[in-house]
C-alpha cells in the first residue's frame, strides 16, 4: 500500500526511515558503550560509568529500532488500505512528538540551547525525528498531494 504515498513520502518513510532504524540499530548493538555515552553530548564520558544495565538497555533499544524498521517495511508494503497506512503514520507522529521530548529533557536546557555543542546522536535523536515528524505532518496536510488511487487486482466478475 506504499504505492498509494506520493513520491516524496514513499521515498522517505519506506526507504530513509528504515534505512535510519537500521543504522540506529547498527550502533546500539555493535558498540553499545559507545552508544549509551553518546546519548547526552559531555565532555568527560567514560566507559567506565557504563554499566551492564546500561548495555542491555541500549541492545533492547536497538532491537526496538530493527523492529520499527520491520513493522514500517510490513505495514507499509502488504496494507491494502490507504486508512491503514494513515493509521501507522499517525502512530509514528504521536511517538515522534515523544522521541524528541524525551530526547530534549534529556539533554537538559543549557545543552539543548546549544546545538553547536550537540554530538551525531543528539542531531539524528532531535533534529532527524523533528524532519521525519514535519514530513509526516506535510503529508497528512496534502502538501504532497493526494494519495494514489488504488488498482483493484481482483477480477470483475461479469
Amino acid at each position: 500500500m506504499a504505492s498509494s504515498l506520493p513520491a516524496i513520502p514513499w521515498l522517505v518513510f519506506t526507504i530513509l526511515e528504515p534505512i535510519s532504524l537500521v543504522a540506529g540499530f547498527l550502533g546500539a548493538v555493535k558498540d553499545p558503550v559507545w552508544f549509551v555515552t553518546e546519548q547526552v553530548p559531555q565532555k568527560a564520558a567514560s566507559a567506565t560509568t557504563v554499566t551492564e544495565n546500561s548495555i542491555v538497555l541500549a541492545w533492547q533499544l536497538g532491537n526496538l529500532y530493527l523492529l520499527m524498521a520491520f513493522m514500517g517495511l510490513f505495514v507499509l508494503n502488504s496494507a491494502t488500505e490507504v486508512k491503514v497506512v494513515r493509521s501507522y503514520l499517525w502512530a509514528l507522529w504521536l511517538g515522534d512528538i515523544g522521541h524528541v521530548a524525551f530526547s530534549c529533557y534529556g539533554l537538559g536546557k543549557d545543552r539543548m540551547m546549544n546545538p553547536w555543542e550537540w554530538n551525531a546522536l543528539a542531531w539524528g535523536n532531535i533534529v532527524f525525528t523533528v524532519w521525519l515528524f514535519s514530513m509526516r505532518s506535510a503529508y497528512f496536510l496534502g502538501i504532497f498531494g493526494p494519495d494514489k488511487p488504488l488498482v483493484s487486482t481482483r477480477k470483475k466478475s461479469t
